[in-house]
């Protein structure tokens, strides 16, 4: 027997040596992120509550907005973090009270994922509370609305187009672009949307933490305000 052939993998073996590097892989990329913003080994994952809001444009316009959100935060063992903001806003919102029917209009939808580091130590009230110091993100991961999506850490012109804010508002409530306007570069993104360095709590023991305003919530849905 020929020494390389010997040592030559199975189709079955190479398959599953194949899975591994990929869950390996996958493990050092949580939240799908990856890029130079990868963080290490997942050391917990922490749900807020659903978050319902209501803003009425009435009278100036027509239509009114409910937005449903929630938050996922994930903490690795190299000081960094993902945190996950899920946005979905329906107008004209109906909800019947004898059948399960619901009507409304979809308004918008949006996933963030936010990438930064951060530090934590035990609550010194509570060893079941973690108190978790996020830094202001460094790179912000996006998908909107079925219409675009951005990276910070790998972006070009396109992204930098449709992120530039409306120069004003039609009769109706419609944003405004200037066509000419300079695309965005990613720092200007990131100085815009990421929030400061803020401390929260989350739950080590039902993996959870307080819904928190981190003040980027309906950045997809373009409105007057």
């Amino acid at each position: 027997m020929r020494l390389e052939n010997f040592w030559t993998k199975s189709p079955e073996a190479e398959r599953r040596n194949q899975e591994d590097e990929t869950q390996k892989s996958n493990s050092s990329f949580p939240c799908g992120g990856g890029g130079s913003s990868a963080g290490g080994k997942v050391t917990g994952v922490y749900l807020s509550p659903a978050n319902l809001s209501y803003q009425n444009m009435r009278p100036q316009y027509n239509y009114y907005l409910t937005t449903f959100t929630h938050e996922e935060l994930t903490l690795m063992d190299n000081n960094t973090y993902c945190l996950v903001l899920s946005s979905s806003t329906f107008s004209a919102l109906e909800l019947a009270e004898s059948t399960n029917d619901a009507k409304g209009n979809e308004r918008a939808n949006s996933i963030y994922k936010l990438y930064g580091a951060c530090t934590s130590k035990t609550n010194d009230l509570d060893d079941d509370l973690l108190d978790v110091t996020l830094s202001a993100p460094t790179r912000v991961v996006l998908s909107n609305d079925q219409t675009y999506w951005l990276d910070t850490d790998n972006w070009n012109d396109s992204m930098g187009k449709v992120v530039v804010p409306p120069t004003g508002y039609d009769d109706n409530g419609n944003p405004i672009y200037d066509q000419n306007a300079e695309p965005w570069t990613a720092q200007q993104y990131l100085e815009d949307i990421a929030f400061p360095e803020m401390t929260i709590q989350v739950n080590q023991k039902t993996a959870s933490f307080d819904y928190t305003d981190f003040g980027i919530y309906n950045f997809s849905v373009d409105m007057p305000g």
